[in-house]
């Protein structure tokens, strides 16, 4: 688990680096080891503090991604949170009559949108992000 946590503060330190004031982020696999260290931290008797010491990172950063939120996501007083995408099934009409779509756009809730998909590629789009 070492060699995971010097891999994981080298990662940071690159993320960092290439940021200008202020930071974005960071990618879902560093978010989900910090959260993995810090339980295996600790179940061996260790502070959240000792953790964040030793990851390189804040505490609120960290118990953000504990809860599985990025810092700077949670809705501001009085704003609706966007609600998490939901798994659905798609499955192809038999009726003739009438005539599918030809292309289909994907939107989180965070904002972002692909457009101009067919039907496979937005299912594997889907699948891919284990909707």
């Amino acid at each position: 688990m070492e060699k995971e946590l010097e891999q994981f503060r080298q990662e940071v330190e690159r993320q960092r680096a290439g940021r200008r004031g202020g930071s974005g982020p960071f990618p879902e696999a560093l978010r989900a080891f910090a959260v993995r260290y810090l339980e295996y931290a600790q179940e061996k008797g260790d502070t959240v503090k000792a953790v964040v010491e030793r990851l390189g990172v804040s505490e609120p950063t960290l118990q953000a991604w504990r809860r599985g939120q990025t810092p700077g996501s949670k809705a501001r007083r009085g704003e609706q949170r966007a609600a998490p995408l939901v798994p659905v099934v798609v499955h192809p009409r038999k009726e003739e009559g009438l005539r599918a779509a030809t292309t289909f756009a994907v939107v989180s809730p965070q904002g972002w949108r692909v457009e101009g998909l067919g039907l496979e590629e937005a299912a594997q789009l889907l699948r891919r992000l284990a909707c």
